[in-house]
């Protein structure tokens, strides 16, 4: 009988990209769909046992064990090395994580080259489309991994075709082992989660709308802002809720730019900024709301979609090729330069409520296929 591979996945938690993070989480939970035989075995590679440990509780995943990804030396340990080192050219106490197959990698960690199988992971180019919203520091970072792993041939896992044509345009002589791997969510129950408490606990009245993105330029809230300005010239009443964390480092005065322009169009009662908020309040919200609303100018597979289609829920979103990949014509879609655009879908969806477009399959299939594939990917 074949040994069972040893597969590892990192994780780590980071507000400031925390839709990596929610990938993972995924993932994990999409394991939960399949046959106790087909069930794979995790080794979490992550800075401590208490992050372990709330992923762990994330997930409901059982079959996960903990390996600290920066290697503990005891102050022993490290003069030994620190000696040998100096007469012997070489460390003599050596802590290599023993694992067949790691996911996901983003750069070429030296603690990790000896593993037989490093999968790569590259969300988007948004990079090649929208330099202006990245540091210089982080252009030069981006273009030196994927040149690493194109030169070293490293296999790259994509979450969406639309990347995937994306990285044969921009390497059309790379001889990688390419895979499409696209993410669905699992959400946690919401039965017993009233939407009367969530809305008194954030102070929203009546009917909305809602955006659950982190503040990015790229997410585009600003578009959400002129449409609702035009919309109240025209005398009509909504109500928009934002969710998301109030902070793009690339741009720090971003979400006071945002809140200025609400108080200058005198939008301060259609408009609510919640910030970042408890998920299972965000998802509520979201269910009960009369859209989502999903501006971005670029994704890479949008999770703010995905839990929407999750949720049944009606959405409006930017007609960029990855939603079209994600939605097919389920959507009320627009150009997300175009302000009145947006105001005319949202004014569809308020009028014509019956009409509304929805993804109406069965979502249990997409995350069921999503471990499927992932099971298919380690076996390969």
């Amino acid at each position: 009988m074949a040994q069972e591979k040893r597969i590892g996945i990192i994780y780590s938690y980071n507000e400031n990209w925390i839709g990596a993070a929610y990938y993972i989480q995924n993932l994990i939970r999409s394991l939960n769909f399949l046959p106790e035989d087909e069930k794979i075995k995790l080794y979490i590679l992550t800075k401590s046992n208490e992050l372990f440990q709330d992923l762990k509780k994330a997930t409901g995943y059982e079959k996960m064990e903990y390996i600290q990804y920066e290697p503990y030396f005891s102050i022993f340990e490290r003069v030994v090395n620190r000696l040998s080192n100096l007469i012997l050219g070489k460390i003599v106490i050596s802590k290599k994580i023993q694992l067949d197959w790691v996911f996901p990698n983003y750069i070429l960690q030296e603690d990790l080259k000896h593993i037989s199988n490093l999968i790569f992971w590259i969300p988007d180019f948004q990079d090649k489309y929208l330099p202006d919203f990245f540091l210089p520091q982080e252009i030069i970072d981006r273009n030196s991994s994927c040149e690493i792993m194109v030169a070293s041939k490293y296999p790259i896992i994509f979450s969406s075709q639309t990347a995937l044509d994306d990285f044969k345009k921009f390497y059309p002589d790379a001889k990688n082992k390419v895979e499409v791997l696209q993410f669905a969510v699992v959400h946690p129950d919401l039965k017993s989660t009233s939407i009367v408490e969530v809305k008194m606990k954030y102070g929203i009245d009546g009917d909305y709308f809602i955006s659950p993105n982190q503040f990015w330029q790229h997410k585009n809230h600003n578009a959400i802002i002129e449409a609702a300005l035009i919309l109240k010239k025209k005398g009509i009443n909504l109500k928009i809720v934002f969710t998301g964390k109030e902070h793009d480092y690339r741009n720090p005065d971003y979400t006071t730019f945002l809140k200025h322009k609400v108080i200058d169009y005198n939008l301060q009662n259609e408009i609510l900024f919640l910030g970042f908020i408890d998920r299972t309040d965000q998802l509520t919200l979201m269910k009960h709301a009369q859209a989502v609303i999903q501006p971005s100018l670029f994704e890479g597979w949008s999770t703010v979609v995905e839990d929407a289609k999750a949720l049944n829920q009606t959405l409006i979103v930017s007609n960029i090729p990855v939603h079209k990949e994600q939605l097919e014509d389920k959507a009320y879609f627009f150009n997300p330069e175009d302000f009145n655009e947006l105001a005319d879908q949202i004014i569809n969806v308020i009028e014509n409520p019956q009409n509304s477009l929805k993804y109406d399959k069965d979502y249990r299939l997409n995350i069921k296929r999503f471990a499927q594939n992932l099971n298919l990917l380690i076996n390969n």
